[in-house]
């Protein structure tokens, strides 16, 4: 919605949309004999994505649902700003909005929560155009919680207006659960931000990254709390192999992520450019600021340089921190909770070791300390180190763990690694290799039997 002043992002129905037309890479061409004039061609989009969705065609409801939005945006900006054409438009949301929460009802569930990070579900957030009234009304709300101060600027325009009220309506429930797990995490996160010298606020990131979800996975494979990309995290010193992957552990994924802001930081000199570059890269940002000769993010916001997820992401982290830092102001609440990673300590064992003996020495659950140690991704601390710090739970017996061996090198499970061709099946991987499809499944994460030509599997095998 770039044509639009204040509302990018509105054309985004759903997360599950969004996946499906990701997946399936489909653009299903629109109808070209919708009636020309825009309010009428805007209901026959409409009607047309309702008559999609009962196909089952996501894709295509998605595309006319967008389309329309575009044709009420444009019929808006044509025809000026007017309380009329604004109610038409947030009666179309509504009715955008009411399909995807019944929609999500039927299809939504802990595994697809797993799966996705939450941002994709931010952005696909339908929006309301707020009145100037409402915008005036939290400017003051926000300047007058004198109990609240912020360590970066915070702007209160009508497009933080627009997912403050979203996050508190068809968004609250998602954005609750993430303030609810952010408790186990966010003073650690604070502490590391404030050792890197930037600004504690941003602590608050994963509330639209990840929803706070140690596990969360984009569908661009960013991965963790805070959604590294497998590149991007190698650069700032986190592990990415086929036995560890660092972005997994909140804490040193906390760390990287302060250090790349921080460098961030030091090269533009505004904490909003850098949240759109850790969003999208630097790469397109350089070029909307020399294109229009500004660093003023929500003027390159309004722009078209800049793609539509980055130029929601500041907003939406804004109206997110506004609601983090006063719930109760905003109708969320701060319930108390014990938590795992929270009530932790870390001591050094041999490596490499089996976590199920380390399991069975600290009389605990292997589930459990698999919980404890995400980044570890198989079922030995890492072959290659001879020692590797572990996190258990806080005041276990470590004395226990003194007469922990190290596993010996030909007992170590050995990997090969395969690049899925078109045809494959895991079937048929693993009649070739040799390896059952749940040690193939197992090693690699797999919760289905569905792969995809280009996709690297690990393949166990002697040991494995």
């Amino acid at each position: 919605m770039s044509k639009a002043k204040f509302c990018p992002g509105l054309a985004l129905i759903s997360l599950f949309f969004a996946c499906q037309t990701a997946r399936s890479g489909l653009k299903p061409a629109l109808d070209a004999n919708l009636p020309t004039a825009p309010l009428s061609r805007a209901e026959s989009c409409f009607q047309q994505g309702k008559t999609c969705l009962e196909k089952g065609d996501m894709a295509g409801a998605r595309s006319y649902f967008d389309r329309t939005l575009d044709l009420l945006m444009d019929s808006a900006a044509a025809g000026g700003p007017s309380s009329d054409t604004r109610d038409v438009l947030n009666g179309y949301i509504e009715k955008i909005a009411a399909i995807e929460l019944n929609f999500l009802k039927d299809k939504s569930g802990p595994e697809s929560e797993q799966q996705e990070a939450f941002l994709d579900q931010v952005i696909s957030t339908p929006l309301f155009s707020p009145s100037e009234k409402d915008v005036q009304d939290l400017q003051q709300k926000v300047s007058e919680t004198a109990v609240v101060t912020y360590s970066i600027p915070v702007i209160v325009n009508s497009q933080v207006v627009s997912f403050l009220k979203a996050f508190q309506t068809i968004r609250h429930e998602g954005i609750q659960r993430a303030l609810d797990r952010s408790q186990e995490f966010i003073e650690s996160f604070k502490e590391i931000f404030r050792k890197n010298e930037i600004p504690e606020d941003l602590a608050y990131l994963p509330i639209i990254e990840s929803g706070f979800r140690v596990d969360a996975s984009s569908r661009a494979r960013a991965k963790g709390t805070w959604q590294f990309m497998a590149a991007t995290a190698r650069l700032f010193g986190l592990r990415v192999d086929w036995q560890v992957d660092e972005r997994l552990d909140p804490f040193k994924a906390a760390d990287a992520a302060a250090r790349f802001m921080k460098r961030l930081y030091e090269e533009y000199n505004d904490w909003y450019i850098v949240l759109a570059c850790y969003n999208g890269g630097p790469r397109r940002l350089n070029k909307a600021m020399r294109v229009l000769r500004t660093s003023d993010f929500f003027e390159i916001n309004q722009s078209r340089h800049i793609r539509r997820e980055t130029k929601n992401y500041v907003p939406a982290f804004l109206a997110s921190l506004i609601i983090a830092r006063s719930p109760k102001e905003y109708g969320f609440s701060t319930d108390p909770a014990d938590f795992v990673l929270k009530n932790s300590q870390t001591t050094t064992v041999p490596s490499p070791a089996s976590l199920n003996r380390i399991a069975a020495l600290l009389d605990m659950p292997y589930a459990e300390l698999k919980r404890l140690n995400p980044e570890l991704l198989r079922d030995i601390t890492p072959s290659n180190l001879a020692e590797y710090r572990l996190r258990i739970p806080a005041g276990a017996d470590e004395a226990l763990l003194a007469g922990l061996e190290r596993i010996p090198p030909d007992k170590v499970p050995k990997y090969n690694f395969y690049r899925v061709r078109s045809g494959d099946s895991l079937y048929s991987i693993s009649l070739r290799h040799r390896a059952s499809v749940s040690a193939i499944k197992r090693a690699n994460g797999l919760k289905s039997n569905l792969i995809r030509p280009g996709m690297s599997l690990i393949i166990p095998y002697g040991g494995g």
